[in-house]
This record gives C-alpha cells, structure tokens and sequence, in this order.
C-alpha cells in the first residue's frame, strides 16, 4: 500500500513540508485521490430516490460497474455530482443512507404486494357514482371514475369503532388504475403510519409516484 501525504488546506508559495503536522493527513493513494475528485468518494453520498423499473432496464454508473439493474438509486455528492447506481453499490454510500435505501425497497415491496394481492371489489354512492374498493387493515380504499380520470379516497375506521371517517376525493388524472391503487395505497399508509420516518419516505415516494407518467 502506497501511503501518501494530504494537506487539508493549500498556502500559495508554501512548500509541502512548511505545513503544520495538523494541517496533513495521511491517506492511502486511493482514499488520497477520492480527496481529490479524481475517483468516485466512498462516503457523503446523499440518496434522493429509488425508482423501481419493473426489470432490468437501467445501468449502474459506478466506475467499473455496468450492471444491469432494476432499482435505480439517484445519489448525489456534494464534490461528485449525480450518480445512478444499483442495489449493490449503494453499499458505498453512508450507513445512514444505506438504512434509508433499504426502506424505500422494503416500501416499493408493499406497494407491489399490495397492487398485485389485492381484491377490489365494485359499489356505488348514493348519487350513483361507481367506484372499486379494497381493504387494508380495517381501513377502505376507493377508486373513482375511468382509467386516465380517476381520483381516489381513503376511508378510515377505528378498531372496534362502528362509523367511518371518509378523507377528501384526491384526482388523479392521467393515471392508470394500477397507479391509482399505488397513490392510495401510499396515502392510506402516510396517514395511518405513526413513525415520523416512515411518513418522510411516504411523503417523498407518494410525489414520485405522482408525477410519473
């Protein structure tokens, strides 16, 4: 292992061995370049989003990567830029975004069970509007309308409570009906969920949700 010497902060007209001991570090060559820019940084990656692609459609970008992948995690470095990279190399960002990676798969997970498993039964209201419903939990889910003029509402119940609190007729035109059951299927979720993390990565996941087309 090659070890060389890295000055923390630079002096014009200073020679390299005028520094104070405090102001150098020493790193391996490699860790010296990350310093530098000059290869990808191991650490200070901040996730933004994960988007499933339903298969293997996208490609890592991480220096001698290249692999096909499906969840494409969008990071960002603050010395680095952008960088999509798969499930694997997300280990190279930080354990706090490794943690926050991991529930974000785990929640696409939900919603794919949920949009797959669910049985959606047909009703009408009182002013004969039809719609298709599902439960999750003791809660109901409705979906209004036709495909690309839906909108959708989030019945809730309390357990043991006879009445039901009906939320606000959310639109979602544009959407299929598979992506109106994701969007309330993650409202549902938001609102019931008592974490304030989970709410975070519902909120966020909920608005990419939204504006996919």
């Amino acid at each position: 292992m090659i070890l060389q010497v890295h000055h923390q902060i630079y002096a014009v007209g200073k020679a390299p061995w005028e520094y104070a001991i405090s102001d150098c570090l020493t790193l391996c060559k490699g860790c010296h370049a990350r310093e530098h820019g000059l290869i990808e940084p191991d650490r200070g990656w901040t996730l933004l989003a994960i988007e499933d692609l339903g298969g293997l459609d996208g490609t890592c970008e991480r220096n001698g990567c290249g692999a096909d992948i499906r969840y494409e995690h969008s990071t960002y470095h603050p010395k680095w830029g952008y960088m999509v990279v798969g499930s694997t190399c997300i280990e190279y960002l930080t354990m706090e975004d490794r943690i926050i990676s991991g529930n974000i798969i785990h929640l696409y997970k939900n919603v794919s069970k949920f949009v797959h498993d669910s049985v959606w039964d047909r009703g009408v209201t009182k002013k004969s509007s039809t719609f298709i419903v599902s439960s999750y939990k003791h809660h109901r889910l409705r979906i209004y309308g036709r495909p690309q003029m839906h909108s959708f509402q989030v019945v809730l119940k309390e357990k043991g409570i006879r009445w039901h609190d009906f939320g606000k007729i959310i639109s979602a035109k544009g959407k299929s009906t598979q992506a109106v059951k994701e969007l309330v299927y993650v409202t549902l979720r938001g609102t019931i969920s008592d974490s304030k993390e989970e709410k975070i990565l519902l909120r966020n996941l909920y608005r990419q949700l939204k504006s996919n087309t």
